[in-house]
């Protein structure tokens, strides 16, 4: 069925793709960008949102906000509209870095939009210790950020990302990035999306993960228009690892769509997945996590919890923990909570002279911090401490 969405016709006519780029292109047609109707978006109606609210002109450069860059040291990459900046980057002579044509990624349609649209595709080399921060500040209605990372054999590589948009312009950044983890290895992603009401996002993340080695994403979420969150681990080998951890602390009338997938494809893999949800006045989460466990993947350990506080009548939460196994020697679980904070917990509290207020940000404070146990560089863990505090008290 050809699409009809008044964004592909759009930006048809500014198409100067590649072969690989053309492929994508004729494919996203084929299959369309999502509808009101699409099971994987049914609580995130997309693309109507953003007929709606986008406009896809190209608005050009702006200047960037350096104090939004981190101070740690390590290298920080900045993407302007999608497209990295050398002259506000800090680069490190140890890192290899490389800048090409699109090359193929994940066929689902943003990301085939991103294949399709983006302007360069950015390479990064493992066999470097310091972390690298990725910086996208998007000025234009549409952004396409595209980002392979490489990790060496036996290497552990820290990746931040994070996000920023002007207050007063609507934008809409679809970015893919994609981690092809060696054999013993380690790789950290962590995403911090305190955006505003101004800001919609589509963001995908793929993980190819070796023998022997582990992966962990860390997403925190805090306020936008409308994000989604695609998150794609794949345990390819023997013995290898993916853990998944995720808060979304929203107010205002932010929505926030997390989609998960991890699939097990080889014995003795293990993931792990928890993401916490806190909701206030006319917010919106949404979380959707699947686990594959296919039939050569015997001894597989797989654990999967979304745990959710309303602290509003008003706010919507929609979740939906799945399993899909096709071996039977495998330990499996999966659960969802939902409700509003513990009276009694209050209560005791109070009876120890805390005043209600503070009882409250405490006791929320308590539940968000599980989800922080795997970031490990200092001035990130305090920024999103700071932002949880910020919300909560």
């Amino acid at each position: 069925m050809m699409m009809e969405s008044t964004i592909l016709e759009h930006l048809d006519s500014a198409f100067q793709g590649n072969a690989i780029q053309k492929e994508a292109l004729n494919m996203l047609k084929e299959i369309g960008l999502p509808h009101k109707k699409s099971e994987a978006y049914k609580f995130t109606p997309i693309t109507s949102i953003l007929e709606k609210n986008v406009s896809f002109e190209e608005k050009g450069k702006n200047a960037i906000d350096k104090n939004k860059l981190y101070k740690e040291e390590g290298s920080h990459l900045v993407l302007i509209n999608g497209i990295l900046s050398k002259e506000d980057s800090k680069i490190s002579d140890k890192l290899i870095l490389k800048i090409g044509e699109i090359t193929e990624g994940k066929h689902d349609p943003f990301s085939l939009l991103n294949t399709a649209y983006a302007n360069e595709e950015i390479v990064i080399e493992s066999g470097y210790e310091e972390p690298v921060f990725i910086y996208h500040f998007n000025f234009n209605g549409l952004s396409n950020p595209r980002i392979k990372v490489n990790v060496k054999d036996g290497h552990t590589f820290r990746i931040v990302e994070k996000l920023i948009t002007p207050e007063d312009t609507n934008t809409f950044t679809n970015s893919y990035i994609e981690f092809t983890v060696g054999k013993n290895a380690f790789g950290y992603h962590t995403k911090v999306q305190n955006y505003n009401l101004a800001t919609f996002s589509h963001e995908t993340v793929v993980a190819n993960v070796s023998r022997d080695s582990h992966f962990y994403n860390n997403t925190f979420s805090f306020e936008g228009a409308l994000v989604r969150n695609n998150l794609t681990i794949n345990l390819d080998d023997e013995n290898c690892e993916g853990h998944m951890y995720g808060l979304f602390l929203l107010d205002k009338k932010s929505h926030v769509d997390n989609n998960t997938s991890v699939d097990h494809k080889m014995p003795n893999s293990y993931s792990n997945e928890l993401y916490k949800g806190i909701l206030d006045e006319k917010s919106t989460g949404v979380f959707n996590g699947k686990i594959y466990v296919r039939q050569d993947a015997q001894k597989t350990n797989a654990f999967q919890s979304n745990n959710n506080i309303l602290l509003s009548e008003d706010a919507t939460l929609h979740t939906k923990p799945q399993l899909e196994i096709w071996a039977d020697d495998v330990k499996c679980s999966h659960g969802c909570t939902s409700g509003q904070l513990d009276e009694d917990a209050i209560f005791y509290l109070r009876a120890r002279g805390i005043n209600e207020k503070n009882a409250k940000a405490m006791i929320l404070n308590a539940f968000a911090l599980e989800t922080m146990e795997h970031v490990k560089i200092e001035s990130v863990r305090e920024e999103i401490q700071e932002l949880i505090n910020k919300k909560l008290i």
